[in-house]
């Protein structure tokens, strides 16, 4: 005992601890029971899985192994893609949990903006309250058989790989013109404002051509997302029969290469689970000026070639005057249109490119259309001043001109309402945005044509005005009037939707022009109804005013107000144009 007082104690070694997760022992015979099989199952996560298949970096196994082992390679096919075959998305629903670990490596590795995504994860819902179902969904560009985006590109900065099938986007070629992303009904294209340009998924590539995975596929710890060799006549006939995912636009319009497979019998009320949410869309101002000034140019030529041919004579004094002053005036109006659409540009100085996709883009051909409009109606100007400089221009070359010039502008405006209507939304379609433009062309070209010729009248010989408003100036009122009312009445349309059960496109736009977007809507019939009802009625009963002493001028200063008012309606009803439509895109969040 003493000498157990008197021994120094042993040093206790530390026991080493694991941080790795414990296993469960799992019985030797079989004893497994249905709780044995779920707790090994979830024991292995698909890092073990993933870390089988990672090669060997060690060792003599790493000059042993096959080539192809030393690249993960499982989610990208050893094989090129052959004749009629390209590469495209394979998304396994049954393994997307929705944990968005894709979206964060391909946010990463393309060095993408804060809000700037080239992958998401949407959800779709449905089933029943006893068996209620939910889907995650993750989506990117389908690099699609048909790509919208490549066909409505005016600079043509997309192109197809013809090898590979994956649509590459050109950023040195782009204009930041974000047509592509109207036109894409999956909402792929993102706008850089850093950048100035539009760029989007290219699968890739640079890592496809060295046989290594894309970025989301080889992030995703479940291995939902591989690359897949496909038959392009295969995916178009499954367009054709509308097979592709619930609750996605239909796919016929580009043919979307993407597969998404299940196990699983999906639910036919599956939805989007932001199915039921509206919100508005981005307002795009310049092309909102641009839209209305350009239909309003358009509309004073064609007033102006119709006055011209009713009252060739005009008034016996001032009758050139107003013509000058007209032309002039239509001619400043459509300049002042078409330098807006440079301010929605990224690169505008690039913008000369914009007509070399005229073969497939309108937007191509309406730069071309308002190009030959610009330069026609300068000519119709010029020659309309001749007389101002002392020189002398026949009068045939001055209505051909004047002519052309209006026939250009109705061209143009064709062309404005073929680019919205070729996106196929419905609130854009051409039978809606086909009456709106034209309709506008004329309801601002008639006030301009009356206040150019009052307030020409006016300063030229006073006492003209009362002969003016007897010749042609009642006339434009009573048109204005008339016009003014049917265009309030066929917008109005919209609200019928409302009537309806199903949340229809048309109907989310009248429901965010009677929420969201009251007041514009609101303030957008006042603005019409004051500029095109009641101030042409006040310039109707002239004759009555005049002989109460109502100042003459006076009449000159209402047909100004005519043009403010319904210049201000229609911008606003433009801005809801843009602002109301419902966009199609891949099924999203709640929370978006």
């Amino acid at each position: 005992m003493p000498g157990l007082l008197t021994s120094s104690p042993q040093p206790v070694s530390p026991q080493p601890v694991s941080l790795q997760p414990r296993r469960l022992s799992m019985p030797q015979s079989g004893e497994f029971s249905i709780v044995d099989m779920l707790l090994r199952q979830q024991q292995e996560t698909a890092v073990d899985r993933f870390s089988r298949r990672a090669p060997c970096t060690h060792g003599r196994e790493e000059e042993t192994a096959p080539p192809e082992a030393r690249v993960y390679r499982e989610p990208v096919p050893l094989n090129a893609p052959k004749e009629g075959e390209q590469y495209a998305f394979e998304v396994n629903l049954d393994s997307c949990t929705g944990c968005k670990a894709c979206v964060t490596a391909c946010h990463n590795l393309n060095g993408l903006d804060e809000d700037e995504l080239w992958r998401k994860v949407g959800l779709l819902s449905g089933g029943s309250s006893q068996l209620p179902v939910i889907q995650h969904v993750s989506t990117a560009c389908h690099h699609c058989v048909e790509p919208a985006c490549m066909e409505g590109c005016p600079v043509l900065a997309y192109e197809k790989d013809p090898i590979t099938g994956i649509v590459r986007h050109l950023d040195d070629q782009c204009i930041g013109c974000q047509y592509c992303i109207l036109k894409c009904p999956y909402d792929v294209p993102r706008y850089s404002k850093k950048m100035g340009i539009v760029r989007k998924c290219d699968m890739c590539s640079s890592r496809l051509a060295v046989g290594e995975a894309p970025a989301c596929a080889q992030a995703c710890p479940n291995e939902a997302i591989r690359i897949a060799v496909v038959n392009k006549e295969a995916v178009s006939a499954k367009a054709a029969a509308n097979l592709f995912l619930p609750g996605a636009p239909e796919p016929g319009y580009t043919k979307p290469a993407t597969i998404y497979k299940t196990q699983k019998k999906l639910p036919a009320n599956l939805l989007p689970a932001d199915y039921w949410s509206v919100a508005p869309q981005h307002s795009h101002l310049p092309l909102v000026f641009m839209l209305v000034l350009t239909q309003m140019s358009a509309g004073a030529f064609l007033v102006e070639r119709i006055l011209v041919a009713s009252f060739p004579h005009g008034l016996e004094n001032d009758g050139r005057n107003i013509h000058i002053a007209h032309v002039v005036a239509a001619l400043v109006i459509g300049l002042l249109g078409l330098n807006a659409s440079i301010f929605h540009l990224g690169r505008p100085l690039y913008a000369f490119r914009a007509f070399i996709g005229l073969r497939t883009s309108w937007l191509s051909r309406e730069i071309v259309a308002f190009g030959g409009f610009a330069g026609l109606a300068s000519a119709y100007a010029a020659a309309a001043c001749a007389p101002l400089m002392g020189l002398t221009i026949p009068r045939q070359i001055e209505q051909v001109a004047g002519g052309a010039a209006a026939l250009a502008g109705l061209v143009g405006v064709f062309c404005s309402v073929k680019i919205y209507a070729d996106t196929r939304r419905p609130f854009w379609d051409v039978l809606i945005s086909g009456p709106k433009f034209f309709a506008t062309a004329i309801l601002l070209g008639l006030p301009v044509a009356l206040s150019v010729a009052l307030a020409a009248t006016l300063f030229s010989h006073a006492g003209g005005l009362h002969a003016m408003m007897i010749a042609y100036g009642r006339l434009l009122c009573l048109w204005t009037l008339y016009v003014t009312l049917a265009k309030l009445a066929f917008e109005a349309l919209i609200f019928v939707w409302l009537l309806r059960r199903q949340p229809t496109p048309l109907k989310r736009t009248a429901l965010l022009m009677t929420g969201e977007l009251r007041k514009v809507t609101t303030l957008r019939f006042v603005c019409g109804a004051i500029g095109g009802v009641l101030l042409p009625a006040a310039l109707l009963i002239e004759d009555r005013l005049t002989s109460s002493g109502y100042p003459s001028a006076m009449l000159a200063v209402v047909a100004l107000s005519i043009i403010v008012f319904l210049l201000a309606g229609e911008l606003l009803e433009r801005y809801l144009f843009f602002t109301a439509v419902v966009a199609p895109k891949m099924p999203g969040s709640p929370a978006s």
